[in-house]
């Protein structure tokens, strides 16, 4: 998987990744970060594999591609945050985007050719 740092704490050695799949986030802890070595600044692209461990995405083994790629990307997400989420009148204009209707699971039911097809 390739993903950009949102977030990153250098000490602490931990960091929160945005996925190309654009689906969750997948969050990051160095086990025991070296002596004075670096480690991601936001805004870096990273390759790294992924697993799911309790609904949380986790990145493990991460190999920085790029340096800096897309350092504004988690400043853009701020500010479309806080502007979804202030006045009517004071947000910006409001752009018409698709209705997503998530697939349910349809009850079958009993058909002439359901019969046919068992048959």
């Amino acid at each position: 998987m390739i993903g950009v740092v949102l977030w990153s704490d250098n000490k602490a050695g931990k960091a929160v990744f945005w996925c190309e799949d654009h689906g969750d986030l997948a969050y990051y802890e160095e086990p025991a970060l070296p002596e004075g070595g670096a480690f991601f600044d936001t805004g870096d692209m990273v390759q790294f594999d992924i697993s799911v461990h309790r609904r949380l995405r986790i990145a493990d083994n991460p190999r920085l591609i790029e340096g800096k790629v897309s350092a504004s990307l988690a400043e853009a997400l701020r500010r479309e945050g806080r502007a979804g989420s202030s006045d009517e009148e004071n947000a910006a204009p409001k752009v018409a985007t698709a209705q997503i209707i998530p697939f349910a699971r349809r009850a079958l039911c009993a058909s002439p050719f359901t019969a046919q097809l068992k048959a």
